[in-house]
């Protein structure tokens, strides 16, 4: 066997290269679609800047009022629809997260070219944010939206079924709810059961 991979061309920017980059993908554009999702966070709006009495000499206090409106602007200015599980440096503020992955977890027992991926959602509240007007928690608003908006689709090609749905504590201060589901799709056929740059001419 020879195996040729020197004049590899990959078009590293296209989102159909990997199944689970694909679905990643269009798992983001159904979430950042859905008002009622995006309402539920709770996206926080910037505080306006404050005015200079006199532009060309602020005072010292007006100087550090505007850098705290700035400081707060920053932290709050962070994307709530997350395509990874990853808390760090998230609870400086009270805002809430979708984060996702999706895994690729085991082949069927009847048929290798058929694998099961798992795609795993989390649903994280603040502590001081978990009451909603509408008198449900917002951990289960939000994972009755992404059940919704999930559970039996087949805008991925093959039907997703959850799994699993359970609460937990994450990180001292935020509730959480975990949804998975799964899907059962081909297992990586590109060329048969061969891989693309195996040449077995000699």
């Amino acid at each position: 066997m020879i195996r040729d991979i020197s004049n590899i061309k990959r078009d590293l920017e296209d989102k159909k290269n990997n199944d689970i980059i694909y679905k990643k993908n269009k798992l983001q554009e159904i979430f950042e679609a859905d008002p009622d999702l995006n309402e539920i966070l709770g996206k926080k709006d910037k505080r306006p800047l404050n005015k200079f009495a006199d532009k060309e000499h602020p005072t010292t206090q007006e100087l550090e009022e505007r850098n705290i409106i700035l400081e707060y602007n920053k932290r709050i200015d962070k994307k709530q629809i997350i395509p990874m599980l990853k808390l760090n440096g998230i609870n400086k503020e009270v805002l809430n997260f979708i984060m996702y992955d999706i895994n690729d977890d085991n082949v069927s027992y009847t048929n290798e070219s058929i694998k099961n991926q798992i795609v795993e959602v989390m649903c994280l509240v603040h502590e001081d944010d978990v009451e909603t007007e509408y008198g449900i928690m917002r951990t289960d608003l939000l994972s009755y939206i992404v059940k919704d908006l999930l559970c039996w689709t087949n805008a991925f090609g093959k039907q997703l079924k959850c799994i699993a749905d359970y609460g937990d504590i994450v990180d001292t201060r935020y509730y959480c709810r975990t949804l998975k589901f799964k899907i059962e799709c081909p297992n990586n056929i590109y060329a048969g059961r061969n891989n693309r740059y195996d040449n077995f001419r000699i």
